[in-house]
């Protein structure tokens, strides 16, 4: 088992490379959309990141499928826009599904393993020790 200061150390190094590389994505989500058309092409939704349905179209010679028709257009549109959406979601936050916990069962045990709080508490010391030995606020 590698020291726990040490893993303590990687597991903020890998918060704050996600922290990195989440920066801005909240402005790419804001812009993300995904329009389809149904097979027919008399139908085209388009929906938000969120898979909100954004925007609606009807060719002229849609209202003459009749109601079911239609609905089972609109239905198949929104779904391929909700795809189209999510694709390119899938796209602009590839590699940011890291695993924050990979390694924390080094750390800390798995569930199960009570030595795990041994090893929690020698670090709480060292941190302890480490604060004592740095100068107190200025007075």
């Amino acid at each position: 088992m590698s020291d726990p200061l040490s893993a303590f150390d990687a597991l903020a190094g890998r918060i704050a490379d996600i922290e990195r590389r989440f920066a801005g994505l909240r402005d790419d989500l804001a812009e993300l959309s995904g329009t389809a058309t149904d097979d027919t092409g008399l139908v085209t939704a388009t929906v938000d990141a969120a898979g909100e349905l954004t925007g609606l179209t009807f060719a002229p010679a849609a209202p003459r499928a009749g109601t079911e028709e239609l609905a089972a257009m609109v239905l198949a549109a929104y779904r391929q826009a909700r795809s189209a959406a999510a694709e390119q979601l899938n796209e602009r936050t590839e590699g940011l599904d890291a695993t924050i916990g990979a390694g924390l069962g080094e750390l800390f045990g798995e569930p199960g393993d009570f030595s795990a709080l041994g090893r929690l508490e020698e670090t709480i010391g060292r941190l302890g020790r480490l604060d004592s030995r740095l100068p107190g606020p200025p007075a």
